[in-house]
């Protein structure tokens, strides 16, 4: 097993298709000149998040832990195609105040309790398990099991450096199949067929720039190959952010048939966001259109913190051309794009 930070403070950047040894409190995080920051400084610059989006029928669902060091977050949604967003929680406490997130990709288990809300995810390589229950604002409650491992989604983790003497660890996969999925806002069961939902997984940890900005689209779902039979697909694009060694973009045709991307080009417009976006590689691997139908949106204002973001639910479209096999179409296949701006 490959440590991330070896002798001399060198960090062992690349992609990682194995375990890690997540080895983070043995960096020293130094400043712009060299100097070396350690106590609370060094503790709240470490950031770290885990999201979940579950695509089922006509729902959209997302489901996220956020440790900053100073304050985490956890909230989750749930958004009706053709009507909106129908449920939204967002707890926000100082520290590490109700939420326990160890620093480690392969194997732990998240939990938040807030008054009556709870949040457990739990994840191991190890097992091939990933296991998600949550009970949020006395309305919304939901648990996932998946089978969910190295060899089973293939999914795409990479180690790039965030700025000189900072790094980001992430971890994309897509689509996560569940073996058991329910959903239910209000007493009700939103998950009208089970083998018809997916999932898509992101892990981030590390020493983020004090300022990140990036562009970010993921879905999970259905398309069709050239027979026509129906393929489990998903995708993880980004651009702006993690990407001066190592890409953090890759699609999957198949459960496992991981196909990476070097960049992705978000052609949209922020001044009119709502009309059609398109992403495409120069390679022509890539070319998808997303059509925004509603959004989540935030801007803080705060002396640690300042971050906008607008997160849109829509429909992508297009094709897909794995490294082997032939080229994947998909039509309506629910999922999110955002551009987001943090100062943290």
């Amino acid at each position: 097993m490959k440590s991330i930070i070896g002798p001399d403070n060198r960090v062992a950047y690349g992609v990682y298709d194995e375990p890690v040894d997540f080895n983070v409190q043995d960096f020293a995080l130094w400043n712009f000149f060299g100097k070396e920051i350690k106590g609370l400084k060094k503790r709240f610059a470490f950031h770290s998040f885990n999201y979940l989006g579950i695509s089922s029928g006509d729902y959209f669902v997302g489901l996220a832990a956020v440790r900053l060091g100073y304050l985490n977050t956890v909230f989750a949604y749930v958004y009706k195609f053709g009507e909106g967003r129908i449920f939204n929680y967002d707890a926000k406490n100082p520290g590490d105040a109700g939420l326990s997130f160890p620093a480690d990709p392969d194997e732990y288990a998240i939990r938040f309790r807030k008054g009556a809300s709870f949040l457990a995810i739990e994840k191991s390589h190890k097992a091939e398990s990933l296991v998600l229950t949550a009970s949020l604002g006395k309305r919304l409650s939901v648990s996932l099991k998946a089978r969910y491992g190295l060899d089973v989604q293939r999914p795409l983790r990479v180690l790039n450096p965030s700025e000189p003497f900072r790094f980001t660890f992430t971890e994309k996969a897509a689509p996560v199949i569940p073996e058991e999925l329910s959903v239910k806002l209000d007493g009700r069961e939103l998950v009208a067929d089970p083998s018809a939902a997916t999932a898509l997984y992101d892990w981030s940890g590390g020493y983020l720039r004090r300022e990140t900005n990036w562009y970010w689209s993921a879905f999970s779902g259905f398309g069709k190959d050239a027979s026509g039979a129906a393929v489990p697909i998903g995708a993880n694009f980004a651009a702006l952010t993690n990407e001066a060694y190592f890409s953090e973009n890759a699609f999957w045709t198949g459960v496992g048939s991981r196909t990476r991307v070097s960049r992705v080009i978000f052609d949209f417009s922020a001044a009119e966001p709502y009309k059609p976006w398109r992403l495409w590689d120069e390679a022509g691997t890539v070319d998808l259109t997303f059509t925004p139908e509603g959004e989540r949106s935030e801007k803080i204002n705060a002396i640690l913190l300042k971050t906008w973001f607008r997160q849109f639910f829509g429909s992508f479209s297009g094709t897909m051309k794995p490294e082997k096999g032939e080229p994947v179409s998909l039509s309506g296949v629910h999922g999110v794009s955002e551009f987001h701006r943090a100062l943290w």
